[in-house]
């Protein structure tokens, strides 16, 4: 004969498995099946929790509760480590729990369940574990008022009757999840098409909050980004209105006590500490933080998240989001940070956009100033001098100017050549465009192909990227080859074939570019003589010379002298901020007297030491030019009269010292270290040099 408890059994177990299959609603689902147990088994509420995937928390899945409870309560995910609850996870079997035994046992646990449901009469619960794939992922649990004993048939009925329970539990969480995740991807897109196609930083905000607001209770939402100095660069708050959108709000219009640098303090301090403040944790964080206080006062916040931005030199930045429905939890930090690095992405852009266009307003500001600046320094007011020869120059660079022809300036060391290819361009069509100077001198030869003409990425060792060579940047423009006569003979061919054609190409590319560059270039040798020692390619050098300038030497332009000394004192007595002195005549004459083999740069110098030197009402020379005016004695002290006492010979040494560091410094165009700077030029170490530099008072004139 079947056993009455077997049949019932079989019969509510078919009935729960066609519930199952037919009923979609999760909710009316447990309703109807917490109808139907209740005719077979005793019990006054019964509860089903569920775990998360780490089996860190349980949180309820369902209730059906016959006694009231605290609003919110129930809804707050609970720590499983060290509750009443851990044991049960180890024994998957229907149990039963004595509420008033475990309540003296477990009267610790933070979440006192126990309590309440024995402060509701409540004296026994049944724990069923629901099991997917043989692990546990909840329990189905009866509450009752009375403590009663379960025989082995109800313990086998009930776990009967749990497993289709189960895989209907299993089934609602797996539907959540994929409703969970569809949600999170739409609002990752959404929120990426905001970044991508809003380009109102204020705008594309307001619609990231909305974003955010359909999956977290959001009741604020700000971002905060701060500088290095602590200073708030970006600060934007976002609320509700009275008909529930999200609006763009000031501080001072929802805070009254709390000061703005207060507020700016306790935000640096809540983007520092990134994480979910809920229960206590929010409780503890609002007796710290005199803002947080406050809008848990005002607005009845209960809970903040604060997740990072980014942290990097410069600047850093946080987002801050409160809510006051409910305590935010764990996965929803983890929500929010799907969107996270999209958004730093884009604030960054928007920063650093906003920077560039700022510095762009100010370098257009700045343009009329330095382009005059520029021509005031530049040129025919900084070539001084009156005489013939320097007259003949000038008519010369008068009539090419206009034109577009390639022009060659050649003249011994410290004649000007820069300044005379400066005074060229100025005078020129392009010169609103920019002028590109190239020391070919100062390049390795392994670098100055790439220097010229550019290079594409990986076209040799250590070509990380695309470079744009100089005869590129000067498009346009005017292109000023210093020193020419030291280019390669490899690269005199190319360069003959840029002239011609008007185009390059870069290394590693195959790609020819057209330039419309004029091309001015210069050389201390006699390039005629480099030709004909087989030196310079003669067909560059045809190209090149096509509109002739020759320099003459300061000893050929003597009248020039006083005009030039005068010019360079007042010069010097501005820039290091010393009084104008005089020169007197004698030393004026032993001025223009001097051969000058260094030309107008090295009486620059005298002229710069002099006045760097002078404590009286004149300049003194004493100690420049003496030396100087007899080249054979500052070469060997034992030619003149008698033996030299050691100071002179020290103090010759200093001025020869001197008169070396300072060409070799006018020559790197006053750049001490690196590629083309004076300590190269002058065998010496970079910091040997400095020290040099710093004992002769030299440093006030070289960038070092």
């Amino acid at each position: 004969m079947t056993d009455p408890s077997l049949i019932e059994s079989r019969r509510l177990t078919q009935y729960i498995s066609d519930a199952v299959g037919s009923v979609r609603d999760p909710r009316e689902l447990f309703h109807t099946l917490t109808d139907k147990l209740r005719l077979i088994f005793k019990f006054d509420s019964a509860v089903i929790v569920t775990l998360d995937k780490d089996r860190r928390y349980v949180g309820v899945f369902f209730e059906m509760l016959r006694f009231p409870i605290a609003e919110g309560f129930s809804g707050q995910k609970r720590l499983i480590s060290g509750s009443w609850f851990e044991p049960f996870l180890a024994k998957p079997a229907v149990t039963t729990v004595s509420i008033g035994d475990e309540l003296r046992r477990h009267g610790h646990d933070p979440y006192p369940v126990l309590k309440i449901l024995y402060d509701a009469g409540m004296r026994q619960i049944v724990l069923s574990p629901l099991l997917s794939g043989g692990e546990v992922i909840g329990f189905l649990n009866f509450v009752s008022r009375d403590e009663k004993e379960w025989s082995e048939g109800e313990r086998d009925l009930l776990a009967a009757v749990t497993s289709p329970i189960s895989m209907a539990v299993s089934n609602a969480l797996a539907y959540e999840e994929l409703r969970q995740r569809e949600a999170e991807t739409a609002m990752q897109l959404a929120v990426n098409n905001a970044l991508l196609t809003i380009r109102d930083r204020g705008k594309m905000l307001l619609a990231v909050c909305e974003q955010i607001s359909k999956l977290l209770p959001v009741a604020y939402l700000g971002i905060r980004v701060f500088g290095d100095d602590g200073h708030p660069r970006l600060t934007e708050n976002f609320m509700h209105d009275e008909e529930g959108r999200f609006i763009s709000v000031s501080a001072e219009e929802r805070l009254s006590n709390t000061g703005d640098e207060d507020a700016m303090r306790d935000s640096r301090e809540l983007i520092a500490h990134p994480g979910v403040y809920s229960g206590e944790g929010f409780l503890r964080l609002a007796r710290d933080s005199r803002l947080v206080a406050e809008v848990q006062e005002i607005y009845g916040i209960c809970t903040i998240i604060s997740a990072p931005l980014w942290d990097a030199p410069g600047s850093h930045a946080g987002l801050i989001i409160s809510g006051s429905q409910r305590p935010f939890e764990e996965e929803e930090f983890a929500t929010l940070n799907l969107i996270v690095p999209q958004l730093s992405l884009a604030l960054q852009n928007f920063l650093a956009f906003e920077e560039i266009d700022t510095l762009r307003h100010k370098l257009e500001g700045e343009r009329t100033y330095l382009k005059e600046e520029i021509r005031a320094v530049h040129n025919f007011e900084e070539i001084i001098g009156t005489s013939a020869p320097l007259d003949a120059v000038l008519r010369r660079v008068s009539q090419v100017a206009p034109t577009d022809a390639t022009v060659l300036i050649q003249g011994e060391t410290g004649t000007g050549k820069e300044l005379f290819a400066r005074a060229i361009h100025t005078l020129s069509p392009r010169n609103e465009r920019v002028l590109i100077r190239v020391n070919c001198a100062a390049l390795p030869a392994t670098l100055i192909e790439s220097e010229l003409f550019g290079h594409e990425k990986g076209s040799f060792t250590g070509a990380t990227g695309r470079r744009i060579g100089k005869f590129e940047l000067a498009d346009g423009g005017t292109i000023f080859l210093d020193e020419i006569g030291e280019l390669p003979l490899e690269l005199q061919s190319k360069m003959l074939r840029v002239l011609q054609e008007r185009e390059i190409e870069r290394l590693g590319g195959g790609k020819l570019i057209p330039i419309n560059v004029r091309v001015i270039a210069a050389s201390n040798r006699d390039l005629q003589k480099e030709v004909a020692a087989g030196r310079f390619r003669a067909d560059l050098f045809f190209r090149l010379n096509a509109f002739p300038i020759f320099l003459p030497p300061l000893r050929a332009r003597t009248g020039d002298i006083p005009m030039l000394a005068l010019h360079f004192a007042q010069k010097f007595a501005r820039e290091f901020g010393r009084p104008s002195r005089p020169i007197r005549e004698r030393d004026m004459q032993e001025l223009k007297e001097r051969q000058w083999k260094g030309n107008i740069r090295e009486l620059a110098h005298a002229i710069e030491q002099a006045v760097i030197l002078s404590d009286g009402p004149v300049l003194d020379f004493s100690t420049i030019l003496t030396p100087r005016s007899r080249p054979s004695a500052a070469l060997n002290p034992y030619a003149t009269k008698g033996i030299q006492s050691m100071a002179v010979f020290e103090e010759e040494v200093r001025e020869m010292e001197r008169t070396l560091i300072l060409d070799a410094l006018d020559q790197a165009k006053g750049r001490v270290s690196g590629k083309g700077g004076a300590a190269g030029l002058l065998s010496l170490h970079p910091k040997t040099l400095y020290t040099r530099i710093e004992k002769l008072g030299l440093r006030k004139r070289y960038h070092t």
